[in-house]
């Protein structure tokens, strides 16, 4: 089953990348948080060194909450961002985002299915290494060719006996790359973090799961089994740096993952919220009315990323989205219950 899912997957890659001149220089509006949002946010990130903002991939609106903190997180010593994007787009996204050159990189010149790729993520980009705020980009995400090295590795292992059935050993398998996945974009930006200077603070973008700093899903063993988390694994690495999150969701709107448009149905909500959570997995839960899907410069089924998208929609990633908002639900729903 892997192999017919990476076979099926290779057989979307495109052959080169995408010769866009340039991006529709559209304004990317920061998220209009009400103020004691703004300064809840802002107080846990005078508390962290890295701030990871937990996401579903494929909205407007996590670039613009990102963009309404670049300003006051400046100020607090935050001088890096950090996007789930494959670490060899690193050097030409940062020469597009500075305008040393038009070629947009292939992951968003020709974007994958997961909603990661979006304009509105380059336009993020493009406003954090820009004037006035002159940032440093860190990729961290595994590159397609360590993908397809792992996943041609995991084929070639002698399969021992086992009482399994194929499915059940295919899917372990499949966990088994994201836990390593996990582990491999701590270590990318551990590696990157080491050229800069040591102070500097980053702030982090990256699907909610690889969020969570904490792991109380004990009752639902697919998130059981995808830990430790990339957060997890960070804060591990770096015990001189603390480490903090906030898992972003939706109560109504759409996001873009899987090659389409996902509808979301929440309880309705009239503005954004912010709520503790203590025994949750993420530091902060916020939540927004609404999702808008993202955009992207070109359609889906011409990705040249299939292996970095495919992994997680292998394993479910709607079911595991689903999962996530019903632990995030049970969580606040005690936190306001405690107010």
């Amino acid at each position: 089953m892997l192999m017919r899912i990476c076979v099926a997957l290779s057989l979307a890659l495109s052959t080169g990348a995408a010769a866009f001149a340039q991006v529709g220089r559209q304004a990317l509006k920061p998220y209009p948080l009400a103020p004691a949002v703004q300064r809840s946010l802002n107080e846990l990130a005078a508390q962290s060194d890295m701030l990871i903002l937990g996401e579903t991939h494929g909205t407007q609106e996590v670039p613009a909450v990102a963009a309404a903190l670049l300003a006051p997180l400046t100020k607090l010593g935050y001088l890096v961002l950090a996007v789930e994007v494959p670490a060899d787009q690193q050097a030409s996204l940062t020469a597009w985002a500075t305008g040393k050159t038009t070629t947009v990189p292939s992951f968003f010149a020709l974007p994958s299915d997961d909603g990661r790729g979006s304009v509105e993520a380059l336009n993020l980009i493009r406003v954090a290494l820009s004037p006035p705020y002159h940032w440093t980009l860190i990729c961290f995400d595994e590159t397609e060719d360590d993908l397809r090295r792992q996943i041609a590795e995991m084929n070639h292992e002698p399969k021992q006996g086992s009482s399994e059935e194929p499915a059940a050993m295919e899917f372990e398998q499949m966990l088994a790359i994201s836990r390593r996945r996990d582990a491999v974009m701590a270590a990318n930006l551990g590696d990157q973090l080491r050229q800069l200077p040591p102070q500097a603070k980053v702030l982090a973008i990256c699907g909610n799961l690889h969020a969570r700093t904490a792991n109380h899903a004990a009752v639902d063993p697919q998130l059981k089994a995808l830990w430790p988390s990339f957060a997890a694994v960070l804060q591990g690495n770096h015990s001189d740096r603390r480490v903090r999150s906030v898992d972003i969701r939706a109560h109504g709107g759409g996001f873009f993952n899987g090659g389409k448009v996902n509808p979301i149905h929440g309880p309705p909500l009239d503005e954004a919220e912010l709520h503790s959570t203590p025994e949750g997995d993420w530091n902060l839960e916020l939540d927004l009315p609404q999702a808008t899907p993202a955009t992207f410069l070109a359609t889906s089924g011409r990705s040249a990323w299939p292996l970095v998208a495919g992994i997680g929609t292998a394993i479910g990633g709607a079911a595991i989205y689903l999962i996530v908002r019903r632990v995030s639900r049970r969580h606040a729903k005690g936190a306001r219950d405690d107010s």
